[in-house]
């Protein structure tokens, strides 16, 4: 049995805003957490509610569209873009230890995931105005 893409995507995007919520409600853990010790000073912090606050938009931004049946999958591959970017910092940047390579990895995975879900959401509703628009005529 397949999942239908757009309940995943429903899932995925509140997964998204909690993790936002998260690095904003507790900026020197997830830093810790993301970059190791040193990243527990006040830039850090200051750079984790950012990217906090952008993950919250993105994920709450991307559910409206996607509960409004509209623009769901362009939601979702802009949070894809974002979270390439990410990746690519992470994994890429010189000095970073291990664990921002982790989160580096984890960036790739969710922004495939996300084109993934946006490609499948977009497919299935041009299937559904195609119906429609043969059924009128």
């Amino acid at each position: 049995m397949e999942e239908d893409p757009r309940n995943i995507a429903i899932v995925f995007t509140r997964a998204r805003a909690v993790v936002g919520l998260a690095l904003m409600a507790a900026p020197g853990w997830a830093g810790r957490a993301w970059l190791g010790a040193g990243a527990a000073g006040p830039a850090a912090r200051a750079v984790t509610r950012m990217l906090g606050s952008r993950d919250v938009v993105l994920g709450i931004g991307s559910l409206s569209a996607i509960k409004e049946g509209r623009h769901g999958p362009e939601w979702l591959g802009m949070s894809a873009v974002a979270d390439g970017v990410d990746a690519a910092v992470c994994l890429f940047a010189p000095k970073l230890g291990w664990r921002a390579r982790i989160v580096g990895v984890v960036a790739a995975l969710s922004a495939g995931f996300g084109l993934k879900l946006a490609r499948d959401i977009a497919d299935r509703r041009d299937a559904a105005s195609d119906a429609a628009s043969a059924a009128v005529t």
